[in-house]
């Protein structure tokens, strides 16, 4: 079983002064798929509200499994977490070491990530496979496919590994066996520069309308190679990293398009279209930006 935990040395939301903050003990603890914690301050939000609003939302049956696995993750924490996190990022450690010494992969740290020190979390493993001739898409297949690993996502350059609180040395043995093997059948390649999940392709844009009335505009369709200075409709949210490439009423770049048309076909995950091949888009009808 592969859960998140989180990295000691990265400051908690609620220690940083948020007044509100989501944990999702399903993927940073133990507790069952779909199971998380809202935490609060009363100083500024009060109790009652937030209960009224959740009342207006949440099922009249909830799963009481989960409401018992959260209560049980917590005990576990409480009572072993130290140890379990030592652990975990012993393990961590280890597979980060030896993942980096294989040819054609290149485990990326803070620096590369553009991330301060405090800022990486190093039960998080994310593995460049560009040396490779691979996208991170298709080594995700392979080691789903041929040595059933798991990992959590990937995108055009790299996969994307969490190491927990349920792994063992056994488990980091076979990660690093599999990817030892694909290694072992790839021919390191120069270096090459796909589009990555970051930067100008999943940066904010310029909004020409708001979301809410681009979503209810009247919309029409218009081929991916088109839609260049096009006014988005629709949502399209890859999966990782998690965050949209275009919202409702977002101008459409020819970064973000380039972005999707080589993620489109390499097979990546994109949440929210009407047209899942994304061939087409939809965009605002007689609605074009004047940015362009």
């Amino acid at each position: 079983m592969w859960v998140l935990v989180t990295a000691p040395s990265a400051p908690a939301a609620m220690a940083e002064g948020a007044d509100g903050a989501v944990t999702s003990t399903h993927k940073m603890l133990s507790s069952l798929s779909q199971s998380s914690i809202l935490n609060i301050r009363t100083r500024r939000v009060a109790p009652g509200r937030i209960a009224a609003a959740v009342t207006l939302t949440q099922t009249t049956s909830p799963l009481l499994p989960l409401v018992a696995s959260i209560d049980a993750c917590r005990r576990q924490m409480a009572l072993d977490g130290e140890a379990l996190l030592s652990r975990t990022l012993g393990l961590a450690a280890d597979a980060r070491r030896r993942l980096g010494m294989l040819p054609g992969l290149r485990v990326l740290d803070a620096a590369a990530l553009d991330l301060g020190p405090q800022q990486l979390d190093p039960t998080k493993l994310v593995v460049d496979v560009a040396g490779l001739g691979l996208t991170g898409l298709a080594a995700e297949r392979a080691l789903r496919e041929r040595f059933a690993i798991a990992p959590e996502g990937s995108d055009l350059s790299s996969v994307i590994l969490f190491l927990t609180i349920g792994d063992t040395t056994s488990s980091v043995d076979q990660l690093v066996g599999g990817f030892a093997a694909l290694c072992g059948e790839r021919t390191v390649v120069a270096a090459r520069t796909p589009p990555r999940s970051s930067g100008a392709a999943i940066g904010p844009g310029v909004q020409a309308m708001t979301p809410r009335d681009a979503f209810f505009a009247a919309a029409r369709t218009v081929p991916l190679t088109a839609a260049v200075g096009e006014v988005a409709a629709e949502l399209l949210t890859p999966y990782p990293p998690g965050i949209p490439v275009l919202a409702p009423g977002e101008v459409i770049t020819a970064d973000k398009l380039d972005y999707l048309a080589h993620g489109s076909a390499n097979g990546m995950y994109v949440c929210g279209p009407a047209d899942p091949s994304l061939a087409t888009l939809r965009v605002v009808a007689r609605h074009r930006s004047e940015t362009t």
